[in-house]
Formats: structure tokens, sequence, C-alpha cells
């Protein structure tokens, strides 16, 4: 399965890449409080998707984060509970199992004389 996903990531990769060399064009770019501002087309493309690379690697390390602190949460409470187990089995009184106990002994029946 990982190795799909570097296939697939290296197959984007060079996607973008051609897109980003067939298109060379300047644009004008203005965002937010930045004035027009004339830009390659393939700058803007490789920045963007710089960008989006930039925002999933953050959430794969929150997501990463977040699955450890759960293991680390359930090993704390694995722990505690195999100690309550061994707690509570040695206050259990000591019982013969009924497997170990001597068999019955039979005895021979005598007619009454």
């Amino acid at each position: 399965m990982a190795q799909l996903i570097v296939f697939l990531a290296l197959l984007f990769s060079i996607v973008i890449a051609v897109f980003a060399v067939q298109n060379t064009t300047a644009v004008a770019v203005s965002f937010l409080v930045f004035g027009p501002v004339n830009v390659a087309v393939a700058v803007l493309v490789l920045i963007s998707a710089a960008l989006g690379a930039l925002a999933m690697l953050l959430l794969g390390i929150w997501r990463e984060a977040g699955i450890r602190w759960r293991q680390r949460s359930l090993g704390q409470q694995l722990r505690t509970a195999q100690t309550r187990i061994a707690e509570l089995e040695a206050a259990q009184p000591k019982t013969v199992p009924i497997a170990a106990a001597e068999p019955p002994v039979a005895v021979p029946l005598t007619p009454d004389s």
C-alpha cells in the first residue's frame, strides 16, 4: 500500500512538473492586501503544489500524534486493568481443582449373613 502511495505521489509530481514547464506565460496575481504582481504560471503552480504538500504533511503529523496519544492512553488502561486482575486473583482463596481431587473408592458389596 505504501508503494502505491509513493508511486501516485511521484506520478502527480511529474504531471505538475510537465504542466509547469508548458505554461510559462506571466499572469497578474493579487492576494489579500498584496497588489498585482506578474508571476509565471509555472511558479504559481509549483508554489500551490508545495503549499498543498505542506498542508498534507501537517495534517499527517497531527493525525499521527493523535494516534500515538490514544495508543499511550490505551496502554496505561491495559496496565491498570492487568494490575487490578492480579490483585483480584491474589485475593481469591486457594481452591483445589475438581480434576485434581482423588476419585471416590468403590466399596464391594457383601451379602448379609
